[in-house]
C-alpha cells in the first residue's frame, strides 16, 4: 500500500500562488508605519519634560521623547520646515502637556502624534491639528513649496 499520492501540475501551481500571496502579505510593513492618520478614539493628554529632541526625525517629522511621571512618549510633532517656520523651539528640560493620539511606532514604541503642545512654564499653546484632525500644515498657504508663504506670520 502507497502513502504517497501524485500532485497534479495545476494544483501544484494554485498551491504555490496561494502560499506566495500569503507571504507577500504577512511581511508586508504595517499601514500604521507608513502612514501615520490621527485617531480621535486614542486621543490622550500627557504631562511632562521634553527629555531628548531628536536629532533624526522619524519618518521625516521633528519629534522628541517626552518623560511623564509614569513611562516615556516619542512625540511626533510636524514636519521640520513647519517647526521651523512657526519658531517652535523644543529644548531639553521644559514641562509640556501634549494632547495626541497614542500608537504603537515600528519599532515598538509608545507614540504619540501630537495635537497641540502647551509649553507650561509660559502658557504658550501650539495648535498643530485643526478641528477635524487635519495638520494646519497642510494649509496652502503654509506649504514648503507655497510662494504665500512669505505673508504667514508665526503665532
Amino acid at each position: 500500500m502507497s502513502v504517497h499520492r501524485a500532485i497534479k501540475p495545476k494544483a501544484a501551481h494554485t498551491s504555490f500562488f496561494f502560499l506566495f500571496a500569503i507571504l507577500l502579505l504577512t511581511n508586508a510593513n504595517p499601514a500604521h508605519a507608513r502612514n501615520i492618520g490621527y485617531d480621535e478614539n486614542t486621543e490622550i493628554v500627557v504631562r511632562g519634560t521634553i527629555r531628548k529632541c531628536a536629532v533624526r526625525p522619524y519618518m521625516k517629522l521633528q519629534c522628541f521623547n517626552l518623560q511623564s511621571r509614569y513611562r516615556f512618549f516619542r512625540v511626533i510633532v510636524a514636519p521640520r520646515w513647519f517647526v521651523r517656520r512657526i519658531n517652535l523651539k523644543l529644548n531639553d528640560g521644559i514641562n509640556v502637556e501634549v494632547v495626541g493620539s497614542k500608537f504603537f511606532g515600528r519599532d515598538g514604541c509608545l507614540c504619540l502624534l501630537a495635537r497641540s503642545l502647551k509649553f507650561l512654564p509660559s502658557g504658550r499653546k501650539v495648535v498643530l491639528r485643526d478641528r477635524t484632525c487635519k495638520p494646519v500644515w497642510q494649509n496652502s498657504c503654509l506649504r514648503e513649496s507655497s510662494c504665500l508663504r512669505i505673508f504667514y506670520k508665526s503665532p
